[in-house]
C-alpha cells in the first residue's frame, strides 16, 4: 500500500442512507441562513465562511449520495479531489468564522467611554457586552494587540486552507500506485490540519484569557465559543488520526483503506457530525448579539484618528438633522453642531 487513503473512503452503497441523512440535516439549516442573511438584527458578515459550507455541504452529499448508485460517479476523479478538498478545508473555513468572533470578543471590552463609539458592540441592539462607564479606562495597547493576534491568526488559517486546497487536488485515481506521488501529497494534508488544531487551540486560550484578564468581559460569548471550537477540533484530531492509512487502489475494501463498516462509521461520527453541531450552533444562535458584531464587527485596524472622528462626526450631524427636518419640517434644535449641518454651515471638530 502506498497512496494515502482518502478520508471517508470511496461512497459505497452502504454510504446512501447517511448521505441523504446529513444533505436533509444541512437543507433544513437553508431556512436559518436565510433568515441570517435578511433578519436586521441579527445579519453579520462574520459568518460567511460557515454559510458557505453549510449551502456547499447539500451539494456534496447529494453528489456522494449518486455515488452510491453509480459506478462511474463513484470512481470519478474530479469528484475524488472536489470531496477530499472539501473535507480538507470545509471544517477550517468554520473555523475561521470563529477567529472574527474572537477579535470582537477580546476588543470589546477594552473600551473606555469616550471611545464605546467605535466598538462593534455599540453598533449591535440588545448585546450581551456590558457598555462602559466612568470608571473604566480605555485600553489601545490592549486592543491593538487583540487586533494583530486576530490577524496573524486569520493569515494562518488561510495558508492551512491553501495547503488543504492543494492537498484535495493532488489527489489522482492514476496515482494510487505511485508511491512518490503519495509521499508528494502527504505533507500538505498534515500541514493543513495540523497548523488548523493549533490555531483552535490558541482560539480557545484567547476566549480563557479573556475571561480571567478582562473585567468586562461577555461569559455567554465566551462559553458560545469554547462550546463550538469543540467539535471543530475534534474533526481535525480525527483526520490527523486516519490519514496515515494508505490504499493500493481507490475502490480498494482491504483493511485501512478506510471503506471498512467501523471507518464509514468513525467518519461520520468524528468528522461529519461535529461539523454539522459547529455549523448548526453558529446559525442557530444570534452571534450579532451574543459577541456584538455589528454587522461586519471589528473592521478596524487601528483606532480613528481626529480626522477619522471629525468625518464621523459630520456623518451624524447630518443623519440627525434629517431626521429632525423630516420629523419637524425644519431645524428646530439647540444643538449648534446639528443646526449648523442643517443650514450647511462648516463645522468644526476639536482634534
Amino acid at each position: 500500500m502506498s497512496y494515502p487513503a482518502p478520508v471517508g473512503g470511496l461512497a459505497l452503497p452502504s454510504d446512501l442512507a447517511p448521505s441523504i441523512v446529513f444533505a436533509v440535516l444541512y437543507a433544513l439549516l437553508l431556512p436559518l441562513v436565510v433568515y441570517r442573511v435578511f433578519d436586521r438584527r441579527s445579519r453579520t458578515t462574520l459568518l460567511l465562511g460557515t454559510i458557505i459550507v453549510s449551502i456547499e455541504r447539500i451539494i456534496l452529499f447529494s453528489l456522494r449520495a449518486l455515488q452510491t448508485q453509480r459506478v462511474d460517479k463513484r470512481l470519478s476523479n474530479s469528484l475524488l479531489k472536489y470531496m477530499q478538498t472539501s473535507f480538507g478545508v470545509g471544517f477550517i473555513g468554520i473555523a475561521n468564522d470563529l477567529v472574527n468572533l474572537l477579535r470582537c470578543l477580546l476588543v470589546n471590552p477594552t473600551y473606555g467611554l469616550e471611545k464605546w463609539e467605535e466598538a462593534p458592540a455599540s453598533r449591535t441592539k440588545e448585546t450581551y457586552f456590558q457598555a462602559p462607564d466612568q470608571s473604566d479606562e480605555d485600553r489601545p495597547k490592549e486592543r491593538f494587540w487583540a487586533r494583530r493576534f486576530s490577524d496573524v491568526t486569520n493569515l494562518t488559517f488561510l495558508g492551512a486552507m491553501i495547503h488543504g486546497i492543494i492537498g484535495g487536488a493532488k489527489f489522482d485515481k492514476g496515482d494510487f500506485a505511485n508511491e512518490e506521488k503519495g509521499r508528494e501529497l502527504m505533507p500538505f494534508r498534515y500541514a493543513s490540519t495540523s497548523i488548523a488544531l493549533i490555531l483552535m487551540f490558541l482560539i480557545q486560550i484567547g476566549a480563557t484569557w479573556s475571561r480571567l484578564k478582562q473585567r468586562r468581559h461577555c461569559e455567554r460569548a465566551i462559553r458560545m465559543i469554547l462550546a463550538i471550537s469543540v467539535p471543530t477540533t475534534v474533526v481535525a484530531v480525527y483526520r490527523l488520526s486516519v490519514m496515515f492509512h494508505k490504499s493500493p487502489s481507490l475502490d480498494s475494501t482491504a483493511p485501512g483503506t478506510l471503506n471498512s463498516p467501523g471507518a464509514k462509521a468513525s467518519f461520520y461520527v468524528l468528522h461529519i457530525l461535529p461539523e454539522w453541531i459547529a455549523t448548526a450552533t453558529l446559525l442557530g444562535f444570534n452571534m450579532r448579539k451574543i459577541f456584538g458584531t455589528g454587522i461586519v464587527g471589528d473592521w478596524r485596524g487601528v483606532d480613528d484618528g481626529p480626522q477619522d472622528i471629525a468625518r464621523r462626526e459630520r456623518r451624524k450631524a447630518k443623519q440627525a438633522a434629517k431626521k429632525a427636518a423630516k420629523l419637524g419640517g425644519g431645524v428646530a434644535t439647540s444643538d449648534p453642531v446639528l443646526r449648523a449641518s442643517a443650514l450647511n454651515v462648516p463645522v468644526t471638530i476639536p482634534g
